[in-house]
């Protein structure tokens, strides 16, 4: 029998080695689709595949830059990562996505940007950033009153605010004083803006248990991070009552008198980022008015394809900005049944020349309480009135920036040149973002500064065309920080003095400039730090 082992010995190698073989064989016909493909699931940018060395030297490195693209491109790593997802959903009731945990029933949450620990109070708000949010809102609403706008910020509750019962039963029992409670008693304390705390009446217009099939029901998706249209709903109608009684609009109409509607498209969920679509999914429900309304929707003017516009046929409602994040979309359409005009920024600040077109008579901020984690409270010079100046210049001088010595860059040197001429810097832009860092203070100045002073930048800086530069201030910089961490400041032809109000650091904190190759060309004249009374 020994003759036919052996044949079957060499049968079974073969197959075992051509089943290795497989994904090399597809790495090396698809291999770049596979290494985008697998790169898209897990949320960053392809490996490159590396070019074949040429020398001695360029070998290497070769070996661990193809082992590299190779763990991405091997054929059937897609079905692999699907197949380890279910496993460890269905055994274990554990995701393979970081920072995305199972709760009860099947519901997902998320940890990402301190989610947990601001819903449970053990990463609180401190005083200067407390200080920091009381000043850029007072600022818009003083600069608002001025005009005759009224001025409303909503906080939109976290889901686990609204469903803690779903959460894992460790983080439900540990959960304190959360970052949105803690604003918002503090501000009410300490400011005159008007606040809307949404939590409390979407928390009332939960099913009740027992009550059947609530999938049409749900306020927030179970598998994603958005309230659904039903949330949104509960949460109009709190802010249609302000509306209705400083306004004079017509107040919300109950839920009845729209029809809840499944549309053919997936609703808000972090299925794919667990690779479980298609093993959980969530139903894209729909608001439609039993009745029209006549609102007529179209782009905004000088917006983004984010940014819309709608108008009533009835011109006696209140006329409303609202700028927002990823909440707004499913509210927007809601409260243009009280606007004569609405028009919507999908925006982390207010546009001064927005409010000066539209002239509303009230303008909402209404944002996430997540954004008391994510999004710095951003004080802008345009709402602090012409007292800025004489501030500043009563202010102690903490740095001053010489154009004459050579400016520090902190990317490729190809990216721009710089010319020095009659004590001006031209900064042309090549490409990409060109990153100016302006180093910390002494030592000896950051002593001298008093704790409670706030740091005032003024940039004697032009463009050659109108648009956008970032800055923003750490001790380091790794790598390059999302755009709601980067101040945006509005620059061009005219720009001269731009004084731009930095928000609490440390001490020995840089001060970068982000500059973007759209303004193609930037002069700047020096840069100044003091140290000014708030």
């Amino acid at each position: 029998m020994r003759w036919i082992a052996r044949p079957l010995d060499s049968l079974l190698g073969a197959a075992f080695l051509a089943v290795l073989a497989v994904p090399g064989v597809l790495a090396i016909q698809h291999g770049q689709q596979n290494a985008e493909r697998t790169a898209a699931i897990i949320r960053r940018r392809p490996t490159p595949k590396p070019k074949a060395p040429d020398s001695a030297a360029a070998a290497t490195g070769y070996s661990h830059g193809f082992d590299t693209w190779f763990n991405d491109a091997w054929g059937g790593r897609e079905r692999a990562l699907r197949a380890n997802a279910r496993l460890s959903m269905e055994l274990f009731g554990t995701s393979p996505a970081q920072d995305l945990f199972f709760g009860r029933d099947g519901w997902v949450f998320s940890g990402e940007s301190r989610a947990m620990e601001s819903f449970t109070g053990t990463d609180p708000l401190t005083r200067p950033l407390l200080e920091a949010w009381k000043r850029s809102l007072q600022d818009r609403q003083r600069w608002l009153a001025a005009r005759g706008i009224d001025h409303l910020v909503v906080l939109v509750p976290h889901k686990s605010t609204i469903y803690p019962e779903k959460l894992p039963e460790a983080i439900e029992s540990a959960r304190g004083v959360s970052r949105r409670e803690h604003f918002i008693a503090w501000m009410r304390e300490h400011s005159s803006v008007q606040f809307i705390d949404l939590a409390a009446t979407i928390r009332e217009a939960k099913p009740t248990e027992g009550s059947g099939d609530t999938s049409l029901r749900d306020l927030y998706s179970p598998h994603g991070v958005h309230w659904t249209p039903v949330g949104a709903h509960a949460a109009y109608g709190q802010i249609a009552a302000y509306l209705a009684e400083h306004h004079g609009s017509p107040g919300a109409g109950p839920i009845d008198e729209y029809q809840v509607e499944v549309t053919g498209r997936l609703g808000d969920s972090w299925a794919s980022r667990m690779l479980l679509d298609g093993v959980i999914e969530m139903k894209d429900l729909e608001l439609t008015p039993r009745t029209p309304t006549g609102v007529q929707k179209k782009r905004a003017p000088g917006g983004t394809a984010k940014d819309f516009q709608f108008r009533h046929p009835d011109a006696t409602r209140p006329r409303i900005v609202m700028v927002h994040d990823s909440f707004g979309p499913s509210i927007r359409e809601l409260l243009a049944e009280q606007a004569s005009v609405l028009e919507t920024r999908w925006r982390p600040w207010l546009e001064r020349d927005v409010v000066e077109r539209v002239k509303p008579d009230v303008v909402i901020e209404l944002y996430s309480e997540l954004s008391l984690v994510t999004r710095p409270p951003f004080r802008r010079s345009e709402y602090m009135g012409p007292g800025i100046d004489a501030r500043f210049e009563k202010g102690e001088v903490l740095q001053r920036i010489d154009v004459s010595a050579p400016l520090r860059f902190e990317d490729s040197q190809a990216k721009r040149t710089v010319a020095v001429e009659a004590g001006a810097a031209r900064i042309t832009l090549l490409r990409g973002v060109s990153i100016l860092r302006l180093p910390a203070p002494s030592k000896a100045a950051a002593q001298r500064m008093d704790p409670s002073s706030e740091l005032i930048l003024r940039l004697d800086l032009r463009t050659k065309v109108p648009g956008t530069i970032g800055i923003y201030r750490s001790k380091a910089l790794n790598g390059i920080p999302s755009v709601g961490d980067l101040i945006p400041i509005s620059v061009g032809p005219e720009s001269a003095h731009v004084l731009i109000p930095l928000l609490p650091a440390a001490d020995d904190a840089s001060t970068w400039i982000f500059l973007q190759r759209p303004l193609e060309e930037v002069t700047l004249r020096g840069a100044e730090i003091r140290a000014c009374d708030p």
